[in-house]
């Protein structure tokens, strides 16, 4: 769900390249490189960006992004995540197995799926006159809130929070392993241009909620912007719950995942969020993603119902002031679409 932000931004119209930022010949990778390997394997120790592959990196990474859809409307999102990318290469200089451990071949797809999200958190923000709290609900590893806070205005922006239920505990020393490694966030805490900061929270758990907004959302300077990606099943009625129940909440982009499960329906359910309430028999179903594979039946017998969500999703949200509520269907892939809402 996206809010429509106050006047439109402007993008440069896209460049042919995604240029690394270094001077001098970029040298093109062999096609089958991976992110980061090059200069995982050949690290010289001397110092300058293109003795250890960045060159060639940004050229990877420009291959593989010009057949990204879209590039009407995001190619100027494509561009600069891109660049966005370089910068984190180059702080994680000196540290290639978490570079490895954070890259490896999942970038270019998040840089696609997250560009939407990306554009239009830039448009609002860029928008607004005050500084916002920016919290990425279910952010996993964080690559949404990482990209943001190289993309977004400093001045606009008082911190953003990853929320999980996988990250480790405020104080714990280290991650367990079956924990989120935060590595990457904290010990680079202060080289990120906004500040990102990490909870242990999980929507499903009402004292946990309850926690969040009191630690979170209470104490945020002014207006939360409320961003909720890749959300399973019934954690998109949690995320919208979130934004409805707090006057600071004033920007929503809301882009599901899979449907609620065949259990919510066989318990005759109905479900209810905001103002509006509606039968979980019309959007329920077996399936869901494990990975990047689609585990479930046929996706185009259940594209209906995913509609049926998507809509019901974007009526539950509620408006404040002039706010206004827009749903989007979104091609991230060949023959992938997404549904986004935004509501502000």
């Amino acid at each position: 769900l996206a809010a429509e932000p106050a006047g439109t931004r402007t993008a440069a119209a896209p460049q042919t390249a995604l240029a690394a930022e270094t001077a001098g010949t970029r040298t093109a990778a062999p096609q089958e490189e991976l992110p980061g390997d090059g200069w995982a394997t050949t690290r010289t120790g001397a110092a300058g960006p293109d003795l250890d592959g960045e060159a060639a990196f940004a050229d990877w990474l420009d291959k593989a992004l010009r057949g990204a859809p879209n590039q009407a409307a995001y190619g100027q999102t494509y561009l600069d995540s891109a660049a966005a990318v370089v910068r984190w290469r180059r702080r994680y200089r000196g540290n290639p197995k978490l570079w490895n451990r954070l890259m490896k071949d999942k970038v270019v797809k998040e840089l696609i799926e997250c560009a939407p999200v990306v554009a239009a958190c830039r448009d609002y923000v860029d928008a607004h006159t005050t500084p916002v709290t920016v919290v990425d609900l279910c952010s996993g590893k964080g690559y949404l809130a990482m990209l943001l806070s190289e993309l977004l205005p400093k001045d606009k922006v008082s911190r953003i929070v990853l929320v999980d239920k996988a990250w480790p505990l405020n104080g714990q020393d280290e991650p367990l392993p079956h924990q989120i490694n935060w590595d990457h966030i904290y010990d680079y805490y202060e080289d990120w241009p906004i500040t990102l900061t990490t909870s242990k929270q999980d929507l499903k758990c009402k004292s946990s909620v309850r926690g969040m907004k009191r630690r979170i959302l209470d104490e945020a300077p002014g207006d939360i912007v409320v961003l909720a990606v890749h959300l399973c099943g019934t954690l998109s009625l949690k995320a919208l719950d979130l934004f409805n129940s707090h006057e600071k909440c004033s920007f929503l982009v809301l882009k599901p995942c899979c449907l609620p499960g065949l259990v919510h329906s066989k318990r005759d359910e109905v479900f209810v969020v905001g103002d509006h309430s509606f039968d979980s028999k019309e959007v329920c179903s077996n399936g869901r993603f494990k990975g990047n594979v689609w585990k479930g039946p046929p996706r185009h017998l259940i594209r209906g119902k995913f509609e049926r969500w998507a809509r019901n999703l974007e009526r539950g949200a509620k408006l404040r002031g002039d706010g206004v509520r827009r749903l989007e269907n979104i091609t991230v892939e060949t023959c992938v679409e997404i549904n986004q809402c935004v509501a502000s």
